[in-house]
């Protein structure tokens, strides 16, 4: 929209709000459409039926017309008679009709409690048909965390029933292209019948009014570089019909508003101080205990880093004195005044209550991490309120409520680690290998994740940032996107705050590096809302899921998946696939016939006829059906013919990559802790063929602890292990179909 359109819509937003006003009247609905860009029907707006005269109805064409009731006071005028199809007979029918309808709709209201009659609209009568895909939903909500979502569904007074229990609404974040949105609607099913009527012309109107009304949402968001007085927290058309002369045109019209003052802003992302959290020279950790024989988090966390050669430490215990960690001694300052030696990072690990009053300390230039909660009789929203309030404005805050921070040593610097668990009884495994920033909200996952890595040494920073006083998710991306030990970015996020979100979507679409997200508090949303209002179709979670896969991220549903994913994505980091094109070895039925159900985006190869011939020449038991994609080698099958098998597969043109799968019980295979580790056994010629490859391998090892020696060297080698089939082959599908994407738009 240019400038002159939007002045015009600035001016009806400001006359609404000066008429005490938070929602537009229909036919303002309609105006600001008209300057979008989106046809509407003829209307005309009276606020005293003497208006209406034979002029104002010859302009309105045809022989019938809808009125309505235009008040303030009713979201739906049709279920206390305020909408009506009459016709023109003439301009003192009209004015009866209208007449009879004020007071029809006043007589379902007692005295002191009937709305306000503000006028009337007359409005084209558009002749068109309920069937699906006549009539479509499309509107814009200004969401707080991500701004402007579009939304597209079916049409019609069932709209959110249909978008509840049968097909969920489309949400898009705006801005959108028109080839985005031809994409969107070139996937839809719906698709199906504009082809099938010859109507396929359709599918263009529809993203012509998406991009359209994204740009009318953008325009007037949180985001919109115009500073706009007012922000559009809601516009909805329900339905925009297909009429049966062909247009495409809103029928009805809702929209709510709000004062910018009003509104959520958007927060920007803010790297500033985040690399005196994983490299800081000199670390404070405040409220060490002076008792070695009581439980204290303070005196863990001098342990830890201790354990990883630090000198740098200072203690702070407002008591003074000296107490002895590890065979140090310390001396305990009373305050971060009294230190007399450079530092970059403070750990606070005090009571909460005692929080913010320590913020309000911390000299300039400093990073902190809140280790503890907020005060008991503190709401959060306040207590980040206090703390945005006493902090100096280039001091950073992980935290509150939170384990911290653990980065690996690496360019000189000794590391950190603040996760507050000994050593003894969680060990967090380093090797040069390890190449994921796992961000998480909550710390227990944390825990969890490094226990599922032990042999994969993947994580080479871990930040549980817990409420994000300060610090947030986009912070952190942006932070680790630039890393350049970082292939892999994992998140666990339990929600994102006002404009939080916005700036992890434009982060997501500029990244490079696989971001891998699971979500938890999936519960649905705007429940209250009106029934035609976009708002009551998509809660939170589904607002989130259209940012990620819009942004291109990987987005896991089950909690497995998170685990598992990270671990492929990142034990694979330089074996990126070029398709989806997947093969497998493995020596079980069960594995090979139930392999072909788990695929999604991967589908499966067919060999050239060169490895045809050549998987005949291994086939000396005449046991496997080499004219499949699956090999199944049967438990007949030893070390070195497996093997070779699996370097054939490998060695295929046609092949992107390949999925193993081993039971290892068999006698054939030498794969206990007696003979695993001979040359001519599975676990080394295994390891040799896929260090000789750049195609990406996933192994499936279905066993137990008689195994955990072969398994363990299998990922200390550098492969992903799965311990079952299905895990095994959803990672390798997601990592394909993310890196072949990726290569494909290169």
């Amino acid at each position: 929209m240019d400038e002159i359109r939007l002045s015009q819509v600035d001016a009806m937003l400001a006359y609404a709000h000066a008429d005490g006003r938070h929602t537009l009247y229909e036919h303002e609905v309609y105006e600001i459409l008209r300057l979008a860009g989106l046809e509407v029907p003829k209307y005309r707006f009276v606020r005293d039926i003497n208006q209406v005269d034979a002029t104002m109805l010859s302009e309105l064409g045809g022989q019938t017309l809808m009125v309505k009731i235009v008040s303030r006071d009713l979201a739906h005028n049709q279920r206390y008679g305020g909408v009506k199809k009459v016709r023109i007979i003439d301009p003192l029918f009209i004015r009866f009709v209208l007449s009879q309808m004020a007071d029809e709709v006043l007589s379902h209201f007692p005295e002191g409690e009937k709305p306000r009659i503000d006028g009337f609209l007359l409005v084209e009568f558009l002749r068109f048909t309920q069937a699906i895909g006549d009539e479509i939903m499309i509107g814009f909500q200004e969401d707080p965390a991500f701004g402007t979502v579009v939304t597209l569904s079916k049409g019609g007074d069932d709209a959110e029933f249909f978008a509840k229990y049968y097909d969920p609404a489309n949400l898009l974040i705006a801005p959108i292209a028109l080839s985005e949105a031809e994409k969107l609607l070139s996937s839809l099913n719906i698709r199906h019948k504009y082809h099938d009527i010859g109507k396929p012309e359709r599918l263009t109107q529809i993203a012509k009014s998406v991009t359209a009304l994204s740009e009318l949402g953008l325009a007037y968001s949180m985001l919109s570089d115009r500073n706009p007085a007012f922000h559009i927290k809601a516009l909805d058309l329900n339905p925009i019909v297909f009429t049966k002369d062909g247009r495409f045109v809103a029928v009805d019209g809702y929209a709510e508003f709000e004062s910018s003052s009003d509104a959520s802003t958007a927060t920007l992302v803010n790297q500033q101080g985040l690399s005196r959290f994983f490299q800081p020279n000199g670390v404070v950790v405040v409220g060490v205990s002076t008792d070695p024989t009581k439980y204290s988090m303070a005196r863990n966390i001098v342990s830890l880093l201790m354990d990883l050669g630090r000198t740098d430490i200072a203690c702070v215990n407002p008591r003074g004195g000296e107490t002895v960690i590890g065979g140090r001694t310390f001396k305990l300052y009373t305050s971060i005044a009294a230190l007399d030696h450079p530092y970059d990072l403070l750990v606070y690990a005090a009571p909460g209550q005692y929080s913010i009053d320590f913020v309000d300390t911390v000299p300039a230039g400093k990073s902190v991490i809140l280790i503890s909660g907020i005060p008991a009789d503190m709401h959060y929203p306040e207590f980040a309120r206090r703390i945005a309030e006493v902090k100096k404005p280039d001091v950073r805050v992980i935290g509150p409520n939170c384990m911290g921070v653990f980065s690996s040593p690496r360019d000189g610097h000794r590391g950190v680690n603040t996760l507050f668990i000994e050593e003894n009884r969680m060990y967090i495994p380093v090797s040069e290998r390890s190449n994921v920033a796992l961000l998480t909200q909550s710390g227990a996952m944390s825990i969890t994740c490094v226990e599922r890595n032990q042999y994969t040494a993947i994580f080479r920073n871990i930040v549980s940032f817990g409420n994000k006083a300060d610090v947030n998710i986009p912070d952190l991306v942006g932070y680790f996107e630039k890393d350049t030990l970082i292939d892999v970015i994992a998140i666990y996020a339990e929600g994102v705050g006002a404009g939080e979100g916005r700036q992890f979507y434009e982060l997501l679409r500029v990244s490079r590096k696989p971001v891998i997200v699971y979500k938890s508090g999936r519960t649905e949303a705007g429940a209250k809302a009106a029934a035609s209002h976009t708002a009551a179709m998509s809660g939170s979670y589904e607002v989130f899921r259209a940012a990620c896969l819009q942004g291109g991220c990987i987005l896991t549903e089950e909690l497995d998946d998170f685990y598992n994913f990270t671990k492929a994505f990142a034990v694979l980091a330089h074996k990126p696939a070029r398709g989806c094109r997947v093969a497998g070895v493995v020596n079980a039925g069960l594995e090979a016939t139930m392999s072909a159900d788990i695929l999604d985006k991967l589908t499966p190869a067919e060999f050239t006829p060169e490895t045809v011939a050549a998987l005949h020449q291994l086939n000396t038991h005449g046991l496997v059906n080499v004219q499949t994609s699956f090999l199944d080698l049967t438990p007949m099958t030893d070390d070195p013919l497996y093997a070779k098998f699996i370097q054939s597969v490998l060695a295929d043109p046609n092949v992107d990559c390949l999925f193993v799968g081993i039971v290892p019980h068999v006698d054939t295979l030498k794969t206990v802790q007696q003979n695993y580790l001979e040359p001519d056994a599975i676990g080394p010629l295994l390891v040799k063929a896929f260090h000789e490859t750049n195609k990406p391998v996933v192994v499936s090892v279905n066993a137990g602890k008689h195994y955990q020696p072969l398994i363990r060297y299998l990922e200390e080698n550098g492969l992903p292990v799965f311990s079952d089939i299905r895990s095994a082959i959803r990672s390798l599908d997601a990592f394909a179909a993310f890196w072949s994407t990726r290569t494909q738009n290169l």
